[in-house]
């Protein structure tokens, strides 16, 4: 009996620094992230409704970046962009204190910015490219130090529990507070997936997307040389520009690089694929490929037109040489 009281002791413990490190730490972060996009929101919809003012994309964007650095947190845990006007646009539709006259006038406005949005954004650099990668590494690693720190802590108070019971200390005990502290980092683990299972998911800033997105370029870039292909990089082929261009035993195949992870919105897909068939539907263009990641919830295979298919990107190599 007293075994299990340890256990349980020591558990208990781990659990308890971990809730409090956590909400200290991450969880504060996140209530900071939290009052920043309110901040963004408020701003914007007052200067509309007071002053008439025109959101430009540009705006919100340095906006963003402001808020960012008042309320000290990473500038790729806010809304991006497209959601904060997507939010302003919501409550400006649903509001009842905006007399209709003034409704439609807003609303005009901010139709006129997302006109805007399909224009290109400027290319990342690669330290802002290194910048992302090392804060998403940062990120985890804080996660899991958190619950190894937690883990051991409460290893560690189940064995002066049971000092402190008997005033003596026994080996057994050791390989008991070992047992707790496989048993806490299970538990803390488990604990930390499902909280964020239970997260909504944020978009990230348009910048942010672009960098990661060149990430997996790069990642396809590197295949190709690998495999010793013929490509060129974002060609111009009519009005279309692919990312890729490959030239294989006489065959023409473009690759259309989306680093999805997940779930994928339906009408991203339906996008997507409505530029895949322009692309084959080009007399210089053979097949078409769409290159994903191994987490996108994307069917891998043909699709209704068999010059068109989808390929996670370590199938991407074997995909080229049967598609020529």
């Amino acid at each position: 009996m007293d075994g299990y009281l340890q256990t349980g002791l020591g558990i208990l413990v781990s659990l308890i620094l971990f809730v409090i490190g956590y909400r200290q730490t991450i969880g504060a972060r996140k209530e900071r992230a939290k009052n920043a996009n309110s901040s963004v929101h408020r701003a914007i919809m007052r200067r509309m409704v007071l002053e008439d003012y025109a959101p430009a994309y540009t705006d919100v964007t340095r906006l963003i970046e402001g808020k960012a650095r008042e309320f000290q947190v990473s500038l790729n845990i806010l809304f991006s962009e497209e959601q904060v006007l997507n939010s302003l646009y919501t409550e400006v539709f649903d509001s009842d204190l905006i007399s209709p006259s003034q409704r439609v006038e807003i609303e005009k406005r901010l139709n006129e910015c997302f006109t805007k949005l399909d224009d290109e954004p400027s290319k990342p650099s690669f330290s802002e490219f290194q910048q992302l990668r090392v804060e998403r590494k940062s990120m985890k690693d804080s996660l899991t130090v958190m619950v190894l720190a937690a883990s051991m802590l409460g290893a560690l108070s189940s064995v002066l529990f049971k000092f402190i019971e008997t005033k003596t200390l026994e080996v057994e005990w050791l390989f008991s507070g070992v047992g707790v502290l496989v048993a806490s980092v299970a538990v803390l683990s488990s604990l930390s997936i499902f909280r964020k299972s239970k997260e909504v998911e944020v978009s990230l800033s348009r910048g942010s997307a672009q960098i990661i997105s060149s990430e997996f370029e790069s990642d396809i870039a590197k295949i190709l040389m690998k495999n010793k292909f013929d490509f060129t990089i974002e060609p111009r082929v009519g009005n279309l520009r692919p990312d890729f261009l490959v030239r294989h035993n006489g065959k023409v195949i473009a690759i259309e690089a989306k680093s999805w992870d997940k779930s994928v919105p339906m009408h991203f897909m339906r996008r997507t694929l409505d530029y895949m068939n322009q692309l084959v539907q080009s007399e210089n263009i053979d097949q078409a490929i769409l290159v994903t990641t191994k987490n996108a919830v994307v069917p891998i295979g043909k699709l209704e037109n068999d010059n068109i298919s989808v390929v996670s990107i370590s199938g991407l190599a074997a995909a080229l040489k049967n598609a020529a």
